[in-house]
């Protein structure tokens, strides 16, 4: 199938061939970068979990599915979905909106984006004669609708002024900051910015509205806000005394997490809720012990490994992560889930037919991961971040809803006490996507540009919502934390990919450029890109705008777009800035300017890229106006060219600044609306 090559790239382990050996450890598919892009590892069954060697697949986060064939895709939908159905397994997971969803109804912020996290595992071994496991964690309440951390405090308010003598630091969490401000004289209240700042203010000072472009706020006096309490649960309270409590978050401390004392799981077979409370840390068994053929132990402060041995050759084994901030925190406790499926068995599974669920068919082609439950292949997306057509959009929301909700009669998931199936099953809901742009993203628009700024094109849009819901809290954890659980197949003969193989989304073919002015549409008798003014001559092809993609208007309330990418025509590495308009609404325009510091030359498959806003005139073909500045030691400039101070640029000082002014059309000739 076309374009599968482009796609299977989200999320495949990056080929380590740099000549110096640099960045050599094998990374997770897609959630690292390396400095070479050129070539990425199809999944294989050469692939290491623990006591498996195998096809590793799952799912993290909020959630992104990787497949065991490495489809990557997300699935931000709620309710119950098969994970993994084939002759070794039956899996559901149950998905619930993340607690800001809940806060965003509270708060009256209107449609807050789709996101979901994992709250419940149910597993069914299909060949071992063991019984149906399940790990839940309660559902976790609060008397103000708050997280325990956030308690007595006010949400996206702030103080007029800062206390005098003070400044802004920055700070781990509410607490900290409200201990800053008990040792700080004059200090009555404070205000704490999920951006980490913290802000203090004394009697004098006025409580207002958060300015909308800011991170999301809390404030307070300091008797009421920053004492975080006790987590609550519904259920009865002796089901919460059978719990065993897990450390949350990886461990590798790179981030904080409130509540750090852990996450309370719920542990049932076949249906019937067990007490592990007594179970020893770390290495305790939940199920069987070290001389059963399937057992399930606690490893380490937060994992749980479910291992099978088929024979001395054949050891599949799960893996649960518990991840997130804390019981009741906005972006709360969830399960991370990896499965091998055993090299031993390979045979089998590729043999198998039928739809096999979220993780796709183990056959070795991730073209045919996206079927339906009788096994009928679909088509895949063809952008993979595109909003409504992309496997991190409305395609991907309604690939996960249409295909692998779970039926009553198929449940093998027990509801949390009180609840029924009702509770559990997928509901019907339109897909809402985010918006950096939006007031309701924990961090500011800024803030997360920033975060994401050295993220692949490919993976820009999971790191924006990640940041969106979490503080960008949890991405390099799961990379540091699955590297070292993961380990992928290093053999030469596993299968190699090119990066972006396929002609019809390719952008760099070994140093040509694609998708340029003058190739991007075929039939059009010149370029679509114009050169308007200069400063000096363009190196000869060498083009400057490629990767030039069209897209219509989103919605009534997004109008239209184009999306390129911007190269380095010179011989050494400069500053690129690019001015342009982004698009607000429908038809308005905001001034908007990107940084592109230390770029090397020539077509780089990694580039970011740029969407701007197109101008639209009755009449008139759709265009754009780029200004793209280029600042070197290297270049030789006209020596009046500046970068224009709105992309604020560092103070240069013998540095040539060349000045590139494009006129970019908005879709092919034979495209245009008349």
């Amino acid at each position: 199938m076309k374009f599968v090559n482009a796609f299977v790239f989200l999320f495949a382990l990056a080929k380590l061939a740099d000549a110096e050996g640099d960045d050599q450890a094998p990374k997770l598919r897609g959630l690292a970068t390396t400095r070479s892009k050129t070539t990425w590892y199809v999944n294989s069954y050469d692939e290491h979990l623990g006591k498996c060697n195998g096809a590793v697949c799952g799912l993290w986060g909020d959630p992104h599915i990787l497949s065991c064939d490495g489809l990557g895709y997300d699935c931000n939908a709620r309710g119950l979905f098969t994970l993994m159905k084939n002759s070794l397994y039956n899996i559901q997971g149950h998905f619930i909106h993340v607690n800001s969803e809940e806060m965003g109804k509270l708060l009256k912020w209107g449609k807050y984006p789709t996101a979901t996290y994992t709250t419940d595992i149910a597993i069914d071994n299909l060949q071992a004669n063991v019984p149906t496991m399940q790990f839940s964690f309660p559902e976790f309440i609060t008397e103000d609708g708050l997280p325990p951390s956030e308690t007595g405090c006010l949400v996206n308010f702030v103080y007029d002024t800062l206390l005098i003598g003070t400044g802004k630091t920055e700070e781990v969490d509410v607490e900290a900051c409200r201990i800053r401000c008990e040792g700080k004289e004059g200090c009555t209240k404070f205000t704490y910015s999920d951006n980490r700042h913290c802000s203090l203010a004394g009697k004098d000072q006025k409580i207002i509205k958060k300015p909308k472009k800011w991170s999301r706020t809390v404030s307070g006096p300091v008797d009421k806000c920053g004492h975080p309490t006790k987590w609550e649960a519904r259920g009865d309270s002796e089901d919460l005394e059978n719990a065993k409590v897990l450390g949350n978050g990886s461990g590798n401390k790179k981030m904080h997490h409130y509540n750090g004392e852990g996450c309370p799981i719920l542990y049932y077979e076949d249906g019937a809720l067990k007490n592990i409370s007594t179970i020893a840390d770390n290495e305790g068994y939940l199920y069987g012990g070290n001389t059963t053929e399937t057992y399930a132990q606690l490893d380490g402060r937060n994992k749980i490994k479910i291992v099978t041995k088929n024979g001395s050759d054949s050891v599949s084994e799960i893996m649960l992560e518990v991840a997130g901030d804390g019981p009741g925190e906005l972006f709360g406790c969830h399960w991370n889930l990896f499965v091998c499926l055993p090299n031993a068995e390979r045979i089998t599974f590729e043999e198998q037919t039928g739809g096999q669920g979220l993780f796709g068919s183990p056959d070795g082609n991730p073209s045919n991961d996206w079927t339906d439950v009788d096994g009928d292949e679909l088509t895949l997306p063809t952008n993979n971040n595109d909003k409504n057509t992309g496997t991190r959009g409305k395609e991907a929301f309604e690939y996960c809803t249409n295909n692998w909700c779970v039926g009553q009669e198929d449940s093998i998931m027990v509801p949390p006490p009180g609840a029924s199936y009702d509770d559990l099953k997928c509901f019907e809901e339109e897909y809402v996507d985010y918006d950096v742009d939006n007031e309701h993203c924990r961090l500011s628009a800024e803030q997360i540009a920033e975060e994401c700024k050295d993220s692949p094109s490919l993976l820009l849009a999971a790191c924006q919502l990640d940041c969106c819901l979490t503080r960008c809290n949890f991405i390099d954890e799961v990379i540091q934390e699955i590297t070292d659980i993961v380990t992928f197949s290093e053999k030469e003969e596993d299968p190699v990919i090119g990066f972006r193989e396929d002609p019809e989304t390719a952008i760099c073919d070994g140093d040509a450029y694609d998708d340029t002015g003058e190739t991007v549409c075929p039939t059009a008798s010149g370029s679509v890109v114009k050169v308007l003014h200069e400063t000096a001559a363009i190196p000869d092809g060498e083009p400057i705008i490629y990767g030039i993609s069209f897209g219509d208007s989103l919605d009534d309330n997004h109008g239209r777009e184009v999306s390129f990418r911007v190269g380095n025509p010179f011989g050494s590495n400069a500053d690129l800035f690019v001015r342009y308009e982004k698009k607000v609404g429908q038809f308005a325009n905001d001034p908007a300017c990107d940084k592109l510091l230390d770029t090397s030359p020539g077509c780089q498959v990694e580039a970011p890229e740029i969407s701007v806003g197109c101008i639209e005139y009755p009449n008139t073909e759709p265009f754009a106006i780029v200004d793209v500045y280029f600042a070197s030691g290297d270049l030789s400039s006209d020596g009046e060219t500046e970068v224009e101070k709105c992309c604020h640029p560092p103070e240069y000082s013998g540095v040539g600044v060349i000045k590139y002014s494009f006129k970019i059309q908005c879709g092919c000739p034979d495209d245009q609306v008349e």
